[in-house]
């Protein structure tokens, strides 16, 4: 009898667990972030930038670098045809050259409203909006701003359960950032990070 009852306790855990599988999303993927041009020309007078001899600049160009973001979603509704998850993305660049050959690294936290279509299909694509903050560093300096993020990919099933193959393209636009000179950039910068990853389903 007391084995049955422990037979009974185990299977309704295992049918608790199985009912919330899947509900939670942890997502890594590795690439590159690219910048438009900012938009010149800028007079350098005093600001940080004059490393460079002072004078006038043309357009302060951010070069592509390494990046990578990490993104955890939890699962609010599960209508079959499309998943409904908030999502917390962060996104870093460690390492992008500025002009005088200066290390620009930017880090990026922007909680977020994700759909999914077709979540339990092999190929699910999915879109995500949201808005947070962004930190800058260069030239010995930081500062820090708002960010808006969109972006969007598809999500591949793979054999082993719980594990799928990701593919995604987003963009951080955010303010000035401080460390720059006034009229370096327009109003808001983008920051276009394209990768590739894994994401575990539990």
């Amino acid at each position: 009898m007391q084995k049955a009852r422990c037979v009974v306790f185990v299977a309704l855990l295992l049918a608790g667990a199985l009912a919330h599988a899947q509900k939670t999303e942890l997502a890594v993927t590795f690439g590159a972030a690219v910048s438009p041009d900012g938009k010149g020309p800028v007079t350098c007078g005093e600001a940080i930038l004059c490393q460079i001899p002072p004078g006038t600049l043309g357009p302060v160009s951010l070069g592509s670098g390494f990046s990578w973001q990490a993104s955890l979603a939890y699962r609010l509704t599960n209508l079959k045809a499309a998943a409904l998850y908030l999502e917390l993305p962060v996104a870093r660049s460690p390492s992008r050259i500025v002009p005088g050959s200066h290390d620009f690294s930017s880090f990026f936290f922007t909680p977020s409203a994700q759909v999914t279509l077709l979540p339990d299909k092999f190929a699910s694509p999915f879109a995500s909006i949201g808005g947070g903050l962004a930190h800058f560093g260069a030239f010995g300096s930081s500062g820090n701003t708002g960010a808006f993020q969109v972006g969007g990919g598809v999500d591949f099933r793979t054999p082993l359960r719980g594990l799928g193959i990701r593919a995604e393209a987003r963009d951080f636009i955010t303010g000035h950032p401080e460390i720059f000179p006034v009229g370096a950039f327009n109003s808001r910068v983008q920051h276009i990070f394209v990768g590739g990853g894994v994401v575990v389903k539990f």
